[in-house]
């Protein structure tokens, strides 16, 4: 059950989140000291009728008070304690199931169908999820069989709702450019039979190396690019050829043979993905890409998921341990905004937690707690299968998504034959939901999950969430970005003017 928490920024203001109303607000010292004292059993009318009404009480630890101050907030606290501010509310009821019929239905309007084109890469990224820091499958030079993604394609096109008019079709790899015979193919099969009644979006996660080679192919057919590359030499330098050297010199060269060919469609169609280490920082690849390219970069954390235990330290320090002279200026906030991870947080915070941000204009109208009623809700923050997208390994498994460990398949290919059960996969997810509940149930955030149940180690006797807060973790986390925002009010008044118009 989630009780009211009471927490302080670090510029020494005090606020209370109300549970029962789902908002936080700033407690006057003697508000916070009701609170407490009410809290520990103390019966706060008596307390106040006890008080001698000289011009100005003495309390201990909190100041000196004008007698009116004191029957003010009194007035003040019994308001908000006849609005409930300090109520519990009811649980939330997570105890929703996935059912066959709805993993069969989601198939018939599914957005992405993902092709793991290649196992094969021309680069040995020292942090790669399949090098010796991580727990994965090892990896051959496996190609996706083109006869079995035409016959996959055609068993999720005849399946497909009449409304449902476009499909993402994306490439991934290894290093997808590798394979490009099989992306021909596919880009010809589904041109062939299903235009113009059908509309299809080419997309691919490239490293560069062949991107000059196959350009002409990848402007003809309006692909979306995401170009992986880690900022300038040094920010990239984790990602070498095969021989241990730099890539960084080719990427460069292609990309910008791109953008001088093709001017408008490098504008247009042509992103960077960008993972941050400790060789690079969010002011140095906001400030290279900008000056280089005029784009801001997808940026994401180094991946700490699966990692070898036995290599461990190694990761830590090869990764994570950041020199002392590389610190990020509060300034890249506004900068990169919504791009920054603390900013998104920054916002989600606001929107979910502090009563003030309605994106739907109903919500002011409706009542201001979170009753769940009958209502009962999935655990975690987890896509249903098929729901948004679906990844296709070259060596024949159907998964989620691309960032899914292969042991969760929810489905196969094998000898041009594609197995799905509904029924197995709607029992495999329920049963992880049952496993994870528990912890679900003692968290704060569990109303507004962020975490997907593939990435708490669900597959063991103990999953763990990195997301998990009980009550004395969720007011340092509401602490953390209130106290950001409290140093910062520019980059408040941008959150509440930007960060929330539909796009």
């Amino acid at each position: 059950m989630k009780k009211p928490v009471r927490f302080n920024t670090s510029m020494g203001n005090c606020y209370l989140y109300s549970a029962y109303r789902n908002q936080f607000l700033l407690l006057h010292p003697l508000l916070q000291y009701y609170f407490d004292l009410e809290s520990s059993g103390v019966n706060l009318k008596s307390y106040i009728s006890a008080l001698d009404p000289p011009k100005t009480i003495s309390i201990d630890r909190i100041g000196d008070f004008q007698f009116e101050e004191i029957q003010y907030q009194w007035k003040k606290y019994c308001l908000l304690k006849r609005n409930r501010y300090f109520d519990t509310p009811p649980q939330t009821k997570l105890t929703g199931r996935l059912r066959a019929s709805k993993v069969t239905n989601n198939l018939t309007s599914i957005k992405q169908v993902i092709f793991e084109v290649t196992e094969d890469c021309n680069l040995s990224c020292t942090y790669c999820i399949y090098s010796k820091f991580y727990i994965n499958k090892k990896r051959e030079k496996r190609e996706f069989n083109p006869d079995q993604a035409k016959q996959t394609l055609a068993y999720l096109m005849k399946r497909r709702e009449p409304d449902q008019k476009e499909l993402i079709v994306s490439f991934y790899g290894g290093e997808p450019l590798k394979n490009i015979q099989l992306i021909r193919e596919i880009v010809s099969f589904l041109n062939t039979n299903y235009r113009p009644e059908f509309t299809f979006k080419f997309t691919m996660t490239t490293n560069g190396l062949l991107l000059a080679k196959y350009a002409d192919f990848l402007v003809e057919h309006s692909f979306d690019i995401s170009i992986s590359l880690d900022g300038d030499r040094t920010g990239n330098s984790f990602r070498v050829l095969k021989n241990h050297r730099p890539s960084y010199d080719i990427v460069i060269k292609n990309t910008d043979f791109v953008k001088s060919r093709y001017p408008e469609y490098f504008d247009k169609h042509i992103s960077f993905i960008t993972v941050i280490h400790n060789k690079n920082s969010y002011q140095d690849v906001h400030d290279f890409f900008q000056k280089k390219y005029g784009k801001t970069p997808t940026v994401s954390t180094i991946n700490t998921t699966t990692v070898n235990e036995n290599f461990l330290d190694e990761f830590n320090k090869t990764f994570i341990e950041r020199p002392s002279r590389q610190t990020e200026n509060g300034n890249i906030y506004q900068s990169i905004f919504l791009h920054h991870p603390t900013v998104t947080d920054l916002a989600d915070t606001i929107e979910k937690y502090s009563g003030f941000v309605f994106k739907n204009p109903y919500r002011v109208l409706t009542p201001t707690t979170r009753h769940v009623g009958s209502k009962e809700f999935i655990p975690t923050a987890t896509c249903m299968p098929f729901s948004m997208r679906v990844f296709l390994t070259a060596d024949g498994s159907i998964l989620p998504c691309e960032h899914i460990s292969r042991i969760f398949e929810i489905g196969t290919l094998e000898n041009n034959e594609i197995r799905i059960d509904p029924d197995a996969v709607a029992r495999d997810y329920n049963d992880y939901f049952d496993k994870i509940r528990p912890l679900c149930d003692r968290c704060y955030l569990a109303d507004n999950c962020k975490e997907c149940i593939f990435n708490t180690r669900i597959e063991t006797e103990t999953p763990a969430c990195d997301y998990f807060l009980d009550a004395s973790r969720f007011g340092r986390y509401l602490s953390h970005h209130l106290s950001i925002l409290e140093k910062d009010y520019p980059l408040y008044q941008r959150i509440l003017k930007e960060a929330y118009h539909e796009k």
